[in-house]
């Protein structure tokens, strides 16, 4: 029983002893980061606390040294002014731009005033002309509302036309025209210098009356002549007036009229921005230092009962050497109560032996 606990109490320094062998070996502990900075001489003390705890056991923070120090340097930078502008902003300060296909992200913008010179420019306004015939001309020259998108000014102006543009074209079935036919009597009229039987119906003759117009037939067609009255006698000569039905082919045709317009003086707004390349790793417009450093923290070495103990609940190993340990002593506790009991007993049989065979003897 002795050497049983003389054991026990050997081996629990021995476990204690090597568990301080291995807290030893993290008298000082290290820790590393990377991080980068805008500041070449920053010594990286700023990234890590002053003190730091790991199972238990406060350490304070007792020196940094760099390990290793890399220069990024920005991407290519490119401005960007807009002319000047009225109205909404945004329109005129993208997010991202495009030059020599490379895309540029949008790093810092500035909004400022500015009073435009007088400006001369060439602009364009349309004009759609409906329904227009064969026959019509269009104007070489129209007044039209000339409009500068960016500074939102409006002037009416006198353009001559640079081109026309068709847009659609169709059958219009309200062409109507009128006749009048002289020289006529009971058998006939002279229409031109045609004569027509007046028995003729007026219809048979339509090609002719367009003739007579000068309208050709391609783009006009008489469906119906019919006559408005009775013969009438105008200046000694018997006249008689029809009406014409029919359709006629037209176009919708945009007149394009363009000049140069000068627009006045007003204040605006300039938008000026900066952009760096997109896909460059560094985007602050200035060298960026990334650094690998490392942290030596050194133990405190006051350690509470309260740090221990979490600290003991947290080694595994420890705490299951020190369970089996508790084990063994109470089987031991165990062992030797029962070892007592059964000595008590023994002693007790052997007491009762002794008194029986002396009471025996008195007998005899």
């Amino acid at each position: 029983m002795k050497k049983g606990f003389a054991a026990i109490f050997l081996v629990v320094p021995l476990v204690l002893g090597c568990a301080g062998i291995a807290r030893a070996e993290e008298m000082f502990i290290e820790i590393k980061k990377e991080y980068r900075t805008s500041i070449k001489e920053e010594d990286g003390r700023l990234q890590f606390k002053e003190i730091y705890e790991k199972d238990g056991i406060i350490y304070r923070l007792k020196s940094v040294h760099t390990d290793n120090v890399e220069e990024i340097y920005p991407g290519d930078i490119i401005t960007y002014d807009s002319d000047p502008f009225v109205g909404n902003p945004e329109k005129y300060a993208p997010q991202a731009v495009e030059q020599e296909g490379k895309r540029y992200s949008l790093k810092t913008s500035e909004l400022s005033k500015a009073v435009t010179e007088e400006t001369t420019k060439y602009s364009e306004a349309s004009v759609l002309y409906e329904g227009v015939e064969y026959i019509d001309s269009l104007p070489e020259d129209a007044r039209v509302k000339v409009i500068n998108e960016d500074l939102k000014q409006e002037l009416n102006v006198t353009l001559p036309a640079v081109g026309f543009k068709e847009e659609s074209a169709y059958w219009d079935y309200n062409f109507t025209f009128p006749i009048t036919v002289s020289g006529y009597d009971a058998d006939s009229y002279m229409l031109g210098q045609t004569e027509i039987s007046n028995r003729s119906p007026l219809i048979d003759h339509a090609e002719l009356f367009l003739s007579y117009l000068n309208l050709p037939s391609q783009y006009y067609k008489i469906t119906s002549v019919k006559w408005d009255g009775d013969p009438v006698s105008k200046d000694g000569e018997m006249i008689r007036n029809a009406t014409a039905h029919g359709r006629k082919f037209v176009k919708d045709i945009r007149g394009i009229y363009g000049g140069a317009v000068t627009f006045p003086s007003i204040e605006a707004n300039v938008y000026h921005g900066t952009y760096i390349d997109a896909e460059a790793e560094n985007q602050t417009g200035q060298i960026i230092y990334k650094k690998e450093v490392t942290a030596i923290y050194e133990r405190d070495g006051r350690k509470g009962f309260w740090n221990f103990l979490k600290w003991l609940l947290t080694n595994s190993v420890t705490l299951s050497i020190l369970s089996i340990l508790l084990i063994i002593l109470l089987l031991l506790v165990i062992v030797k109560k029962m070892r007592k009991k059964h000595s008590s007993e023994k002693k007790l049989a052997e007491k009762k032996m002794k008194e029986l065979t002396s009471s025996l003897r008195d007998d005899s």
